[in-house]
């Protein structure tokens, strides 16, 4: 069986979390969810005060757990911002995406990058529901500094328009029928 790798990238309340756990349910065979937020905010204790050597180090940890996951023939749901505000700086981690698709083209035979973003009126909704205000201002200034992606294996989702399980549907037809690799 073939192993696939899913990137889902966007800004906070963008509802990145829950499509990774709806798609990692909905895969065939083995499969697992890595997420960046849960590298920072699940490890790390007392945080360092260089942000930018924390950021490296939790992608280079996500770069490591790829791999493993993926040697072990699971799928694999990469979740997060890969993009991080800290001490109102923005740190781009974003080529990181292409980097890892790139590195772990010999470990798995089908790669998939999907976007999620929604408009500011949904996010503050959401920021709202979730008691998350305070991540709002943040999550819009993230959610302008991506940059446009086109290819076969890229595709963007409005989550204000598109509910979870259509985006599913629709991610599970091009990995298992079109072959994307």
């Amino acid at each position: 069986m073939a192993s696939y790798l899913i990137v889902v990238y966007g800004p906070p309340l963008a509802g990145k979390t829950t499509l990774a756990w709806e798609l990692a349910r909905s895969l065939p065979g083995k499969t697992a969810v890595l997420s960046t937020d849960h590298l920072l905010a699940g490890s790390i204790a007392t945080s360092d005060t260089d942000a930018l050597a924390e950021l490296d180090m939790a992608h280079t940890q996500l770069r490591l757990l790829t791999a493993n996951y993926l040697k072990n023939r699971y799928n694999l749901v990469v979740e997060g911002p890969f993009y991080f505000e800290r001490d109102g700086v923005l740190h781009s981690f974003e080529p990181e995406i292409d980097q890892l698709v790139a590195l772990m083209r010999h470990l798995t035979e089908k790669a998939l990058v999907l976007r999620l973003d929604a408009p500011e009126s949904v996010l503050t909704r959401r920021a709202h529901a979730a008691g998350r205000e305070d991540e709002l201002a943040s999550a819009l200034r993230l959610r302008a500094a991506y940059r446009d992606r086109s290819g076969d294996q890229f595709r963007a989702f409005d989550t204000g328009e598109i509910a979870p399980a259509e985006i599913v549907a629709a991610s599970r037809e091009l990995l298992l029928a079109t072959g994307v690799s």
